[in-house]
């Protein structure tokens, strides 16, 4: 029997302090606070930018381009987002009240073209942002210019084709640990392929010494990357997504968090991946913190700065087997059920240290 296909055209894609823990060098993920969930790209690269700068050196002061741009045309959202800062005496600060932008969109294969309404955002640590919308689908295979006009008439401008649909065709309903899985389409990138592990931790029954309160359980999702293990095919990209392979991992990341391993129990597997525009190769393909801090170094802005791409989110979610979770490792019954054993499974779990850094 043939695995299923879905065609994908967007939705949703997070990144920053989502709720699962990435592992293997996930090619974009950075752990900072997601300004807005729907421009992902947009909180990545800022957090990018951000670490590298050093207050006692502006290469901003004196730049005559007006705006940095963070964001991109998202083919499966009916709201379009980008962040726009004005360049001033400072890079990456924004002050409250309006901003003197005017956003436009104009999509080159129509002609239809949109004004952007900006929205005032603060965040938590009371820092002010200005976000631009438009109410639109952007259309597959469609070339879009984004123009952000002061009312000097100065204006930063980026041109983007919006990547083609794909089909992905999984098998998930064999009891099989190797998972097929074919890509089908010409997509100019695939950005932060993983496989997202659901898993919680299983406290014991009855607790050693008998009488010890039995410990909560612990959400702890881990996604192993598969951006180097997809190999080109006719027609798209292929690999096996390997669960055997991947259980040492997860025990790894637990392990790292002080999370007991004898006992992980998995709720549910989720395929993650982000299908993008070509604008989103960085310097020397590899999201380098340091080289991505350097002015200029990642943009594809016309008299300006930041970044403006094409993409959209595959997710593919699927509950394996109760024969394969064996096979692979996993666990359903909480030790200890019979009673308190001075055994290791059956003593009290260490306090995670996930939320000190461990």
């Amino acid at each position: 029997m043939k695995p299923p296909r879905k065609t994908y055209g967007g939705g949703a894609w997070t990144c920053g302090r989502s709720e699962h823990r990435s592992v293997q060098g996930s090619s974009i993920r950075t752990h900072v606070q997601t300004y807005v969930r729907k421009t992902a790209l947009l909180s990545c690269l800022l957090a990018l930018l951000l670490p590298g700068c050093d207050d006692s050196f502006n290469p901003f002061v004196g730049e005559e381009r007006p705006f940095t741009l963070w964001g991109y045309l998202d083919a499966g959202a009916d709201l379009q987002q980008v962040r726009v800062f004005s360049i001033e005496s400072r890079p990456g600060t924004d002050r409250a009240g309006p901003i003197d932008a005017v956003v436009t969109s104009t999509d080159l294969q129509t002609g239809e073209q949109r004004r952007w309404t900006d929205t005032e955002v603060v965040y938590a640590d009371s820092s002010v942002g200005h976000i631009f919308r438009a109410a639109f689908r952007a259309e597959h295979g469609h070339r879009y210019r984004l123009e952000v006009m002061r009312s000097d008439g100065a204006t930063s401008r980026v041109e983007v084709t919006v990547p083609p649909a794909v089909e992905v065709a999984i098998d998930t309903d064999t009891e099989r640990t190797l998972i097929p899985l074919r890509i089908l389409g010409a997509p100019p990138q695939l950005v932060g392929v993983e496989v997202v592990y659901d898993t919680w931790t299983v406290p014991a029954a009855n607790p050693w010494p008998p009488g010890t309160p039995a410990g909560p359980n612990h959400h702890f999702p881990v996604a192993v990357s598969y951006t180097d293990k997809l190999s080109p095919m006719e027609g798209g990209w292929q690999t096996e997504i390997d669960m055997v392979a991947d259980f040492p991992v997860i025990e790894d990341a637990f392990a790292r968090n002080c999370l007991a391993t004898e006992v992980i129990t998995l709720r549910n597997v989720e395929l993650r991946l982000l299908v993008a525009s070509e604008e989103w190769e960085p310097p020397g393909g590899v999201f380098d913190p340091e080289v991505l801090s350097q002015p200029g170094a990642f943009s594809n802005v016309e008299n300006g700065f930041g970044f403006f791409g094409g993409g959209f989110s595959v997710r593919e979610r699927w509950v394996p087997p109760l024969g394969t979770l064996r096979t692979v490792g996993f666990s359903f019954t909480a030790p200890c059920a019979f009673g308190a054993m001075d055994v290791p499974a059956c003593q009290p779990h260490p306090e995670p240290c996930f939320n000190r850094g461990g």
